[in-house]
């Protein structure tokens, strides 16, 4: 089953999270600097976007395999196959670029990292705040998924209807609130910027947002409409309770990092919903369906495109004299890293990623076809 606008909605998140880095480059120095910061914050979570497609997606895969004899560990496999080529591709590249940017020799820089190399190539680099961002930029987020989908058969077997979801939204919401605001006023990660970042980073405080992409995976996939008056309830009081909490007295939730990607993932569940049933044209087309097959490329290749492009392209493309100036300069500089981007993400996804899958699946052939002579011998 091929879901068009989860394609489309896939564009539309890497847009906002090329879209987002191209601003913190170029808007870091300016004079005309307000304006863009408050468009720029929404942008950022696009990752979030990405984490709740992932949610929805996930969920329907191991729906459509529940009938099947496989083993639980296919499902390992196959996100293997999908998510490290790729990743590992990119270590090493960007290790280079270190090197060059610090000119030092690359021997050192490897020796230097050499455990979060480790880390990353193991996928756990999302356990440590030392190892989260230390090689890939960005990387944080493919080390929090890979940490989601080590739950995802457990969670499958647990979140079997829409309330459930529901609770388990609510509930992981709550909890990441106050587990991080806990940890917030610990002093040794108070002096730390390092430990305050990776509270954000970190799963506990991502997992609610997985939770909405399971939601609309309920909603759409199953047609499931009938909540529970006291789950709504439950749901209307926890997210009262944390916007007040944020806006409202010195409470010990107002030291928490930003939680517009917490709100904005509950936005991102009805967005599924919405174009599941009204695909729009201006958001499901051809170039954003595209965009979306080859975003996980162009998001583990951008940081280079625009560490380049950055390099080469004058700060201002046209004479900037005003805020309106200087947006029209930002947006044609984006433009210029983004097509770039698609073009090589297009070539490392039809060198790499699919090769990658299609080795996954044979395989996950092999390994099966293994399995069926020792049951059928187990039977006899």
């Amino acid at each position: 089953m091929k879901l068009d606008y989860i394609d489309a909605l896939r564009g539309m998140a890497i847009l906002s999270v090329i879209w987002f880095h191209c601003h913190l480059e170029h808007f870091s120095n300016t004079t005309f600097y307000s304006l863009m910061d408050t468009l720029g914050s929404p942008a950022a979570i696009g990752v979030q976007l990405f984490y709740a497609l992932s949610a929805f997606t996930l969920f329907l895969s191991q729906d459509r395999r529940k009938g099947a004899d496989i083993q639980k560990t296919d499902f390992f496999y196959r996100r293997f196959f999908r998510i490290a080529p790729m990743y590992y591709v990119a270590i090493p590249y960007y290790l280079w670029q270190m090197a060059y940017f610090y000119s030092q020799p690359l021997s050192s820089v490897i020796r230097y990292n050499v455990y979060g190399i480790m880390a990353n190539m193991l996928l756990l680099h999302g356990l440590s705040p030392v190892w989260i961002n230390s090689i890939i930029p960005g990387g944080w987020s493919v080390g929090i998924e890979v940490l989601f989908y080590a739950m995802v058969p457990f969670l499958f077997t647990r979140i079997t209807n829409l309330n459930r979801a529901i609770l388990f939204t609510v509930l992981t919401l709550l909890v990441g609130f106050v587990l991080t605001s806990v940890l917030l006023h610990v002093p040794a990660i108070q002096n730390s910027q390092l430990l305050v970042e990776y509270l954000f980073y970190y799963l506990p405080y991502q997992l609610p947002v997985f939770g909405c992409g399971i939601v609309a995976y309920y909603v759409v996939i199953r047609k499931e409409r009938r909540v529970r008056p006291w789950v709504t309830g439950l749901a209307v009081s926890v997210v009262a309770f944390l916007i007040l909490s944020k806006t409202i007295g010195q409470t010990v939730l107002r030291n928490l990092p930003h939680t517009l990607h917490l709100f904005g993932s509950i936005g991102f569940a009805v967005l599924i919903i919405v174009l599941a049933k009204w695909p729009s044209r201006l958001l499901v087309n051809r170039v954003t369906r595209y965009i979306g097959k080859v975003s996980y490329s162009a998001y583990l290749t951008h940081f280079g495109i625009l560490y380049w492009l950055n390099k080469v392209l004058p700060k201002a493309l046209i004479p900037v004299t005003s805020t309106l100036t200087n947006v029209i300069n930002f947006h044609l500089k984006f433009v210029l890293i983004l097509v770039p981007t698609v073009l090589f993400s297009s070539i490392t996804y039809h060198l790499i990623e699919e090769p990658a899958q299609q080795v996954g699946k044979q395989f996950l052939r092999r390994r099966k076809d293994r399995a069926l002579p020792a049951a059928v011998e187990i039977n006899q």
